[in-house]
């Protein structure tokens, strides 16, 4: 009898073990779209909370449920933001390397709720958030998984995650949802904006931070009749340092920059329009070439390295009626080198390669 009970107690505090397990990101990602949490018992944020805590534990969620108060002190080892009348709840763990959670319902225009989670995992001061989303049925108590919001298979602009820094805002106030991604150590940001359409947050535009100032740069340059718009965008890292170049392009192609962006500062690598075409070399080099007018054909190049141009070089050939050919002339810098400098310098950028990339949608301006 001794030897049962003591086996039942094992037992009992293994079940008490398994009840109280934490689940990361990973698992819930992997998880959660396969299973509808049943029983719950209204559709205000911190019952629609309780129950989806009691499915994916969370010490976030779990620390906010224990006391469900806005809690301004900042000692505290969670800064906690109870909002029921606009349906928002948040817990924030104080420090590095911690845990956030939060959660926010919506009104849905077929009677039912929307019910969103945003649960982010630090590793280090670098955030990795992941969106979840339920359509809560009042009539079933049912909180159903809505794999097909958006927000839910958002990917960073820049494939690397160990760059990437994404903050997902859930509304307090307001229905709009708003990405942020802050590719280190850019010092500016991409906003995402995503409005709300009655059944669920959809995008609706992206900025980047210091567009105008990119817009200035590109027209500076090439002082063509209408000012340039910029459709679309990609982060692409020709220099594999681990801090990718910003490519925006016009709608049709035509008007194209590179920018590097360190620390908030940001400088033209290459661009082009509608008579040019950019050259990549293997070699981290970055240019452009077209005409230049009858009989005349120029290539700029950037040599990049750690995000900043290391030297510029330009090749310019001219038609010679004399020699009845095309000849260059080399520039590194703004002087002029010899023939055999600049051949020298063509040869060491390496083979022409290939750029196709992964544009997305940029919000146009006036």
């Amino acid at each position: 009898m001794k030897k049962l009970l003591i086996l039942l107690a094992f037992c009992g505090s293994v079940a008490m073990a398994l009840a109280q397990k934490n689940y990361t990101t990973d698992e819930i990602r992997a998880g959660w779209a396969k299973k509808t949490i049943t029983g719950v018992k209204s559709g205000n944020i911190l019952p629609l909370l309780t129950a989806f805590n009691k499915t994916w534990r969370t010490a976030p969620a779990t620390a906010l449920l224990a006391s469900p108060v806005t809690n301004e002190n900042h000692e505290d080892s969670y800064a906690i933001v109870v909002d029921t009348p606009n349906g928002y709840v948040s817990a924030a763990e104080l420090g590095d390397d911690g845990e956030d959670i939060e959660a926010c319902v919506w009104k849905r225009s077929n009677g039912h709720k929307l019910f969103a989670v945003v649960y982010t995992r630090y590793h280090g001061l670098a955030p990795h958030p992941i969106a979840l989303f339920y359509d809560y049925d009042a009539t079933k108590g049912t909180l159903t998984p809505e794999f097909d919001v958006p927000l839910v298979q958002f990917l960073p602009s820049f494939a690397d995650r160990t760059v990437d820094m994404v903050h997902i805002h859930l509304p307090q106030k307001g229905k709009d949802v708003v990405v942020d991604e802050y590719v280190m150590p850019w010092g500016i940001s991409i906003k995402q904006t995503y409005k709300w359409n009655g059944m669920q947050p959809e995008w609706t535009n992206t900025t980047i931070e210091s567009y105008d100032q990119m817009c200035r740069l590109y027209d500076t340059t090439y002082q063509l009749p209408e000012k340039v718009k910029f459709d679309r965008y990609a982060l692409y890292d020709f220099d594999e340092d681990d801090n990718p170049e910003l490519w925006v392009s016009s709608a049709n192609n035509d008007n194209q920059a590179i920018y590097t962006i360190r620390q908030g500062k940001i400088e033209m690598l290459a661009s082009t329009y509608y008579k040019t075409h950019f050259i990549f070399h293997e070699n981290c080099v970055i240019g452009s070439a077209g005409s230049c007018g009858t009989g005349c054909f120029r290539a700029d190049y950037t040599k990049l390295g750690e995000s900043k141009p290391v030297y510029r070089f330009a090749d310019q050939q001219d038609y010679n009626y004399q020699k009845d050919e095309m000849v260059s002339t080399y520039y590194k810098d703004g002087q002029k080198v010899s023939e055999a400098e600049g051949e020298r310098i063509m040869k060491s950028f390496g083979e022409v390669k290939d750029i196709i990339p992964l544009m997305h949608e940029l919000e146009a301006r006036e």
